[in-house]
């Protein structure tokens, strides 16, 4: 199955003064869901069927996908508020 090219649905919200959007895709190869968060940076994340969530890319060049990343605590609570229910190799959550 391929994913759509629309999101299934779009969430938007303002985290600190910032615009931040969800895009969730429930049409995708490789996971149950796929989600896509913008608001400085981009971060993409696969969701398996127990709603973990994998990073799969970010454009926050300083990340290694090799290497456990740090996400903002902005956006880890921002997953677990549209019911992730664990963060894959989320070592430390970046203040």
């Amino acid at each position: 199955m391929l994913r759509s090219p629309r999101p299934d649905r779009v969430e938007r919200a303002k985290v600190d003064g910032q615009k931040a959007e969800v895009e969730i895709y429930h049409t995708d190869p490789d996971y149950y869901t796929r989600i896509e968060v913008e608001r400085d940076e981009f971060w993409e994340f696969g969701i398996d069927e127990e709603g973990v969530a994998e990073l799969v890319e970010t454009s926050n060049a300083e990340d290694d996908l090799v290497t456990e990343p740090e996400l903002p605590e902005w956006l880890v609570e921002t997953l677990y508020g549209i019911g992730i229910s664990e963060i894959e190799g989320n070592a430390e959550v970046a203040l």
